[in-house]
């Protein structure tokens, strides 16, 4: 029966079927057959000697080692990364801090040449030798002039001269002029 729309479900014929199963006639009921199961063949049971035993859990071991032994040198690997990042965090730490320290003397530094340069200005000096010192600035008159363009003579002591002062002197030769 198709259902279409809002019609309701005849439930007649619901009973219907319930009352064949129950009475046994199953003109409207389809019997399912029942299929027996197939036999899984068994697997063939190979026997195998001594020495291949030992051989086979020879060659299982081998790659157990390998395989640890794998792991083991990948362990150690991580091991040195991790090790080597926390040396190179503790050096640039170190660096930091003694950058700071650099950075802090630097600053102590400029701070004392300002200091040094302040007490050691020209103005300080000039007062200091005038009014500390009783010293007085030169006046034109003290002032000499050494004319270096002549020829080069050298006036040793009682009015001698020695000409050509550019040629080694002898210091005998100068002494025994001077007496």
């Amino acid at each position: 029966m198709a259902v279409r729309g809002t019609e309701a479900y005849d439930y007649n014929q619901l009973n219907r079927n319930t009352n064949h199963r129950a009475t046994g006639n199953s003109s409207n009921v389809r019997q399912i057959p029942r299929v027996a199961p197939n036999p899984q063949p068994r697997p063939k049971v190979i026997r195998k000697t001594r020495a291949q035993l030992k051989a086979e859990t020879r060659r299982a071991n081998l790659k157990a080692i390998k395989a640890l032994a794998t792991a083991a040198v990948l362990l150690c690997f991580v091991g040195l990364s991790i090790f080597s990042r926390i040396q190179l965090d503790e050096i640039k730490r170190e660096i930091s801090a003694q950058q700071s320290k650099i950075n802090i003397i630097e600053s102590e530094n400029t701070k004392l040449e300002m200091k040094l340069n302040s007490m050691v200005s020209l103005d300080k000096v000039d007062d200091y030798a005038q009014n500390t010192l009783g010293m007085v600035k030169q006046e034109g008159y003290q002032v000499d002039y050494v004319n270096l363009s002549g020829s080069d003579e050298v006036l040793v002591s009682g009015g001698k001269t020695i000409k050509n002062a550019k040629k080694k002197l002898d210091i005998s030769k100068i002494w025994n002029i001077s007496f």
